[in-house]
């Protein structure tokens, strides 16, 4: 058998270097975060090993262990972490994040079609015809296209 290659009587820190490797490009491929937990479990050993040399039985018994217990503190922590709030809300919204907002026309509303200031970008607007300045609040949207109601016809509806 070539010296290079890693038997039971024999495993080099740079083995379990290796299997970290491996792992995190299966994370990079893989949905979700899993094998990172498994990766770091992989390069501590091997730092460990690095350290302190010890027979395969032991170093296999302590990356099972070290496995384990990466996987439930990275769990922990993953847990911790707010879903959603106020930024995560809107991410991949696209458009309808702006529902409910009240912006400005800026190219006039002609033929149902036209543009509105969204923060410091132009979006593209339907509705009724409306003049530049005017105050419109968007009521949905249609991938990047706001829909538009004047604010002068809101306040006639309250």
């Amino acid at each position: 058998m070539p010296d290079w290659l890693p038997t039971l009587e024999r495993v080099q820190p740079w083995h379990w270097w290796v299997l970290g490797a491996t792992l995190l490009i299966l994370e990079v491929l893989a949905p979700g975060v899993f094998f990172v937990w498994l990766a770091l479990s992989a390069f501590s050993l091997g730092l460990l090993v690095f350290v302190l040399p010890m027979p395969v039985a032991l170093q296999l018994l302590l990356f099972a262990g070290l496995s384990v217990v990466a996987v439930l503190v990275g769990r922990y922590y993953l847990n911790r972490i707010p879903v959603g709030g106020e930024d995560g809300e809107s991410l991949n919204m696209g458009a309808h994040r702006f529902t409910g907002r009240t912006v400005t026309v800026t190219t006039a509303i002609e033929n149902g079609v036209g543009r509105v200031r969204v923060g410091d970008s132009d979006w593209r607007a339907t509705g009724p015809d409306t003049p530049v300045g005017s105050r419109v609040r968007v009521v949905g949207a249609d991938g990047s296209t706001v829909q538009v109601v004047p604010e002068a016809l809101l306040e006639g509806v309250k």
